[in-house]
């Protein structure tokens, strides 16, 4: 897997997310006035919301990992050369007072 696969991966995760982010956000902007205006079931409006906002971005977090798992295993069975599925590796040097330099 190369650099252009890498890319590929991380553009087609940054696409799903923005997916998943995007549906929550217009659904808030059709139905948000529930929870927002004071009426009398706000509370039980925001609640219900909050669970199934988290449970939206559990799920749609899961399947992205396995998708991106998947692929990343495709990848990896085709290539004949080491693989890194990082791009950059950082390093961070620190002086006695745990200061970063």
């Amino acid at each position: 897997m190369d650099n252009n696969d890498y890319d590929m991966l991380k553009n087609i995760e940054t696409r799903l997310k923005t997916t998943m982010i995007g549906s929550l956000a217009k659904f808030e902007e059709y139905f948000g006035h529930l929870w927002e205006d004071n009426n009398s079931k706000r509370l039980e409006y925001e609640r219900l919301w909050d669970d199934t906002r988290n449970a939206i971005l559990n799920n749609g977090n899961n399947q992205i990992r396995l998708a991106l798992d998947e692929l990343y295993s495709h990848f990896i069975s085709k290539s004949p050369r080491p693989i890194f599925k990082e791009k950059y590796r950082y390093k961070f040097n620190f002086n006695n007072d745990g200061d970063q330099k």
